[in-house]
């Protein structure tokens, strides 16, 4: 997400509001969503900017393809 706010605010050029439209787009396409705030889009631009090749990937349990999370118990 921090890369293509990075790209749309290089094609769109300074003062295009890239960021404060793209809060305002998620908030009302997914109502039961929190967190789309301005704030926490500059924060997740900030990050991709220091860590342009930071791999987002899942957890390694949830890689391994034969584990499942409701067979675990955790009780003692």
């Amino acid at each position: 997400m921090g890369s293509s706010i990075i790209e749309r605010q290089k094609q769109n050029g300074w003062g295009s509001r890239v960021i404060n439209l793209l809060a305002s787009d998620l908030a009302g396409n997914f109502l039961n969503s929190t967190g789309f705030f301005v704030r926490n889009l500059k924060y997740i631009k900030a990050f991709s900017e220091a860590y342009p090749d930071f791999p987002i990937v899942q957890v390694p349990l949830a890689q391994i393809t034969w584990y499942d999370p409701s067979s675990t118990s955790f009780s003692a």
